[in-house]
């Protein structure tokens, strides 16, 4: 059984307490595809009418093991941290998987670093959206290798969507800060280190 919003607001109340079909758009000419653990991503995505450009990519661990490769677009590239999560506008987080991956997992490890790496006062701000992104892949037991996974924040709706291969998954979470804060699940500073400067365009090998 797959992370229910219940058990989401559980875990963050006790915290408080205490290669894939599936393309993205096409490159700009003569700029090349980046390639990461042999997933590529296109250097350019197009999101609420606004070019987006590919930040970084980089390979990220439950625990100790290769899981996803995530990627990075924003409206303008940034070579820190603190600068990417200042962006402000459209801006999108994508994944694909490296193996096949308890939707139950995934998503009990995203909770727990949104936990690990937020302030308790965003987590208070966003019960509601972090129970939609948790309960997100209720419908689904596992993720198979090569699937894709993108998180799109437009600004004109002020929302975050998510699709799985295409499709549409889980409820429309509002707010840009919500964004932000989804965005240190990759780039908090309990994060490894070579996932944050991947997606900062700083290719580590990992």
């Amino acid at each position: 059984m797959t992370l229910s919003r219940r058990h989401a607001l559980a875990l963050l109340m006790s915290a408080t307490a205490g290669r894939s079909a599936w393309s993205q758009s096409a490159p700009a000419a003569g700029a090349a595809p980046v390639e990461v653990a042999g997933f590529r991503f296109d250097p350019t995505y197009t999101l609420a009418g606004k070019p987006l450009l590919l930040n970084g990519a980089a390979v990220s661990h439950i625990l100790s093991v290769r899981t996803t490769v995530v990627a990075l677009y924003l409206a303008r590239k940034q070579t820190s941290v603190e600068a990417a999560l200042a962006e402000a506008g459209p801006k999108r987080l994508c994944f694909f998987s490296l193996r096949e991956i308890s939707a139950k997992d995934l998503s009990n490890t995203f909770i727990d670093r949104l936990r690990k790496n937020a302030s308790s006062d965003e987590i208070a701000g966003h019960f509601i959206q972090i129970a939609q992104f948790g309960s997100a892949f209720s419908n689904r037991s596992k993720l198979a290798k090569g699937d894709f996974v993108t998180l799109d924040y437009n600004p004109v709706a002020n929302l975050t969507e998510m699709t799985l291969n295409g499709q549409r998954i889980g409820e429309a979470m509002s707010g840009e800060p919500f964004f932000r804060m989804l965005m240190k699940i990759w780039m908090g500073p309990r994060v490894r280190a070579s996932t944050r400067d991947g997606l900062v365009g700083q290719r580590q090998d990992d």
